[in-house]
């Protein structure tokens, strides 16, 4: 089985967490067309985190109303099942460094019964975490899709004898429409509208009130830089042994929410976040 490709750096690709404004601010719900208010309303069993996504989409309302139809059946009439389903947006928008898409996922993935541990190494390369191996094929597919990256007969085999055809088109179109939307964002430097634990904008703000202090246990670091990816000021990858090296132990409130974020992403738990009065 062939092992998952290197995620090179891309200096093209936005950084997997930015508090840039927006390109196209998302419009604010007295300002989205009925249906797509509608849409949303009946739509809560998929989670919080939607609001900045719909407010974007509702600038092209039959668009968005197509695009929300599509999302629809892969979400409620989809045959992958929901925790493969999940294990694919996930890793598709880790390989995209699409944060909001990551960040909204977490908890659709927990439902579906993924451990805080298998959301972790969601991030982090297949190899490292014990997956079954039809799992570990469908990470592997994302990887390759997500790269435009020919997929070969030997993956595409363990593929087949883990889903059924109609799955294995599901697969390369729900892949497809979370590249989409993950591209979308990206380069519209989408916000999100919660923080990555799902808190609420009340208890985001009263914690970002406090102190922030980090605390790092580098012989816990699986050299996976993703808190150097999510919050660079505050995070170095060594260039003697790849482990993360902490640049500002006590960071300032502009960058509490790229630190968290990295936090929330190490898949070796390295990072620890300390809030103070």
């Amino acid at each position: 089985m062939p092992s998952s490709p290197t995620h090179p750096a891309n200096p093209a690709n936005p950084p997997l967490h930015t508090s840039t404004p927006p390109r196209i601010p998302p419009l604010l719900p007295s300002e989205w067309p009925p249906v797509l208010r509608s849409l949303l309303a009946d739509s809560h069993a998929d989670g919080p985190g939607r609001e900045n996504l719909f407010g974007t989409l509702a600038h092209h309302p039959a668009l968005a109303h197509a695009w929300l139809s599509l999302a629809r059946v892969l979400t409620h009439e989809g045959t992958l099942g929901h925790r493969r389903r999940e294990l694919v947006v996930l890793r598709t928008a880790h390989r995209l460094d699409a944060a909001y898409v990551y960040e909204r996922h977490r908890t659709p993935a927990a439902q579906a019964g993924l451990t805080a541990e298998e959301i972790a190494a969601t991030a982090a390369d297949p190899q490292t975490h014990p997956w079954a191996p039809e799992e570990l094929v469908l990470l592997q597919a994302c990887d390759l899709l997500a790269a435009n990256a020919p997929v070969p007969d030997g993956l595409w085999d363990g593929l087949a004898r883990a889903l059924r055809p109609e799955q294995l088109v599901e697969l390369l179109v729900l892949t497809g429409q979370t590249t989409t939307m993950c591209t979308a964002l990206n380069v519209l430097r989408t916000p999100s509208d919660t923080t990555p634990s799902g808190t609420t904008s009340s208890d985001s703000a009263a914690r970002q009130r406090r102190h922030l202090t980090v605390r790092l246990d580098r012989e816990r670091c699986c050299s996976a830089g993703q808190c150097v990816g999510a919050a660079p000021e505050v995070f170095e990858q060594s260039e003697s042994d790849g482990r993360v090296v902490l640049l500002v132990p006590e960071p300032d409130q502009q960058h509490a929410a790229d630190v968290r974020l990295a936090a929330d992403l190490c898949p070796s738990g390295a990072i620890t976040l300390v809030h103070t009065p």
